[in-house]
């Protein structure tokens, strides 16, 4: 009993080492937003940095790229930082009650970001009721019992609100598929509710059908079988024509000479991941197929314009299918694809240098990390075709390589803050966008 009895308090010690570690993280966000310089852009420039809303209404204002700074920090997407940045603006500003429970430990923080993002619409005032109403119920309630009472204080909060979200989600259907990369795909959607019990009723006819044929298979196995047939076009005459599919398939030299082995496919409709040789027949086989021509991702074709022809930004798009900014998760087919070394135009008595634009000088990135880089509050240089090394203004770097990011030592003492903004001014061109 003395053994068990030591293990469940090293169990609470370790919850509570948690619970301090995540309070402490948040407060560590609250640290960079208030010490984070304001921008102050030396010229006016498409480039510069904007000041934008830090969360939502009393969580005040922030400049942009914060988000850049924190990412690299923490090895999170821009998406991801946004999201942690403006829950912990409103968890400060609108919920304060909660932000002290947090800091307390009598609540998770996961829990009240939660709470400040379903709060997110309401007025500030609407959302600081919220939270007073809360203020008994943390460390002493169940999650899910909190989470029911927290959905009807936010429709007495603001009942109007409540009327025109639900309109709105009606309005705001959706279909999302995702390829997982081991032959099946995710499927989440919001569709009319009167579409989706015809749906519902074509799957439990196709599934009925199915079990009186003798199928043994658990129903949920069925029904994504009877999906798979509603989706699949027929092949008689009237069937409407197969679609297109521009389709990039990866084989290693050895796959191709023994005709086994693993293919990664990039297909229209998204990446379908890592595929054996012998499925591409069935992956696509209802698809009508556009051959492109083979590219080779260790060449280093360029042109002497600014322009970038199809061939080089499809070889490019094929090498980096992210963008090249640390941990960034921006697909490549909707960046922009930035100079490096940014591109000079010809002047006269000085014409430009031949082959600026070329796959070593290249590199795809978000239109804000573009930006940022192009405002000069983040510099980069490109060492070898593909290898990508950045340096925010406080000296530290991020070397980013075929996707993967790794920091490297920081640049201690280097005046990065000053030079960064001087770059702004000298270097960088106004045009971002390719």
């Amino acid at each position: 009993m003395t053994r068990f009895r030591a293990a469940s308090d090293r169990l609470v010690d370790a919850d509570t080492a948690v619970r301090r570690a995540e309070a402490d993280r948040l407060a560590a966000v609250a640290a960079m937003i208030d010490t984070y310089p304001a921008p102050t852009p030396i010229v006016e420039s498409p480039a510069a940095e904007r000041v934008v809303s830090a969360g939502a209404q009393g969580a005040g204002a922030i400049g942009e790229f914060v988000a850049l700074e924190v990412g690299a920090l923490l090895g999170l997407s821009e998406p991801a930082v946004w999201s942690l940045v403006h829950d912990v603006a409103n968890l400060r500003a609108r919920h304060p009650l909660l932000w002290a429970a947090v800091a307390e430990l009598r609540v998770e923080a996961w829990q009240a970001r939660k709470v400040a993002l379903a709060a997110q619409d309401l007025s500030a005032e609407a959302a600081r009721w919220v939270d007073k109403k809360l203020e008994s119920v943390w460390g002493v309630v169940p999650w899910p019992r909190i989470r029911r009472r927290l959905q009807g204080l936010i429709v007495r909060a603001d009942a109007d609100l409540a009327r025109r979200k639900a309109e709105i989600a009606r309005r705001d259907r959706f279909l999302s598929i995702r390829h997982l990369g081991d032959g099946t795909s995710a499927i989440a959607g919001l569709i009319d509710t009167g579409a989706a019990l015809q749906l519902q009723a074509e799957i439990t006819r196709i599934t009925t059908r199915m079990r009186k044929a003798g199928a043994q298979e658990p129903l949920p196995l069925l029904a994504a079988r009877a999906l798979e047939e509603i989706a699949t076009p027929t092949t008689d005459d009237n069937a409407p024509a197969r679609p297109l599919a521009d389709v990039v398939v990866h084989i290693a030299a050895e796959s191709l000479e023994a005709q086994t082995g693993v293919a990664r496919v990039l297909a229209r409709g998204g990446d379908v991941g890592p595929v054996l040789l012998d499925q591409l027949a069935h992956l696509l086989g209802h698809h009508r197929i556009r051959v492109l021509p083979v590219t080779d991702l260790a060449g280093d074709p360029s042109v002497d314009a600014y322009e970038i022809p199809d061939r080089i930004r499809r070889q490019l798009i094929i090498r980096d299918d992210c963008s090249v900014f640390p941990f960034s998760t921006s697909r490549s087919r909707t960046a922009d694809l930035d100079h490096t070394v940014p591109y000079r135009r010809s002047t006269p008595g000085s014409p430009a240098p031949p082959g600026q634009t070329r796959i070593s000088n290249l590199g795809p990135l978000s239109r804000r990390e573009h930006r940022a880089k192009t405002a000069g509050i983040w510099t980069l240089s490109q060492p070898e075709p593909g290898v990508y090394e950045w340096t925010n203004r406080t000296g530290r770097r991020w070397r980013v390589t075929r996707g993967r990011t790794v920091r490297l030592p920081d640049l201690a003492g280097t005046g990065r803050m000053d030079l960064a903004y001087g770059h702004a001014v000298v270097d960088r061109p106004l045009r971002i966008a390719h």
